[in-house]
């Protein structure tokens, strides 16, 4: 057992008193149990172009940026400041400041403003999952390349098609409703590469609630920019919810977005009454 001698006794103490402000001001502020942390980018979709900054900070010809921010909340979903967030990357680079003077920002404590924010920037020439920590709460995002300028997604009807119901006014639940959706430039030109998310909104009707699932999605345009997928009614609500018999009818429309809704296509809008 080691003794202080008295005399040194108010020196320690204040010795230690700083040791604890330190370990303090060293460590993470993290929220309480219970927090969320949403992470979103803009753009969600990177264009790929030729730069200097590529050749700079990725030693590539070709890349694209994107703002990437982590939200903060509380267990109640009010926005949370003064927490550090750390952010992480499957691949570029993560930095704040400007691309000609960056500061590395991965696994750095970045302090969230007072909307709860926490922002960096991302430089990549792949796509990249980034990942967002704040204590015991986490968030990721996927961020897609392309090649081209995305300026459009569209989206139409597949009635001619083997398998795919000929009508986009569904008469039974097993029926399969087609889709092709197309990614394209300011020029109409196909877009390869784009991962495209199919999804079904406004399907509420008269409090009968369509259901269901397309597949695949997501789906990545191919050469041409294009890619498919079906729709089909959830075979264990839709015939409650759509029953003609019971003077029922369900509708909806279908949308498709990039990886976190920074595009969005036209809508198509059908129904379905089942027996």
């Amino acid at each position: 057992m080691i003794t202080i001698p008295k005399r040194y006794l108010p020196r320690t103490a204040a010795f230690l008193a700083v040791a604890m402000v330190a370990a303090c001001q060293s460590s993470d502020k993290i929220p309480p149990k219970g927090a969320t942390v949403t992470v979103a980018a803009n753009p969600a979709t990177i264009p790929i172009a030729a730069g200097a900054d590529c050749l700079n900070l990725l030693r590539v010809s070709s890349c694209g940026t994107a703002d990437v921010v982590a939200t903060v909340a509380s267990e109640l979903g009010v926005p949370l400041p003064g927490q550090d967030v750390r952010f992480s990357s499957t691949a570029g680079f993560l930095y704040t400041g400007s691309a000609s003077s960056p500061v590395n920002a991965a696994n750095i404590p970045i302090r969230t403003d007072r909307f709860g924010n926490s922002s960096v920037k991302l430089i990549t020439a792949a796509t990249a999952t980034v990942s967002a920590k704040s204590g015991a709460a986490s968030g990721t995002l996927t961020i897609n390349t392309v090649t081209g300028n995305l300026n459009a997604i569209l989206l139409s009807f597949d009635l001619s098609s083997t398998g795919c119901n000929p009508s986009f006014n569904l008469t039974t639940c097993s029926q399969i409703l087609c889709f092709t959706a197309k990614a394209v430039d300011a020029n109409g030109v196909g877009i390869q590469g784009v991962v495209l998310n199919f999804a079904i909104q406004n399907n509420v009707l008269n409090n009968n609630t369509l259901a269901g699932n397309f597949s695949p999605s997501p789906v990545t345009t191919d050469s041409t920019g294009s890619v498919s997928s079906q729709f089909q009614p959830d075979v264990g609500t839709c015939p409650a919810q759509c029953s003609a018999a019971q003077s029922k009818s369900c509708a909806a429309d279908a949308i498709v977005t990039t990886t976190g809704g920074g595009f969005q296509s036209n809508t198509k809008h059908f129904t379905v009454v089942a027996p």
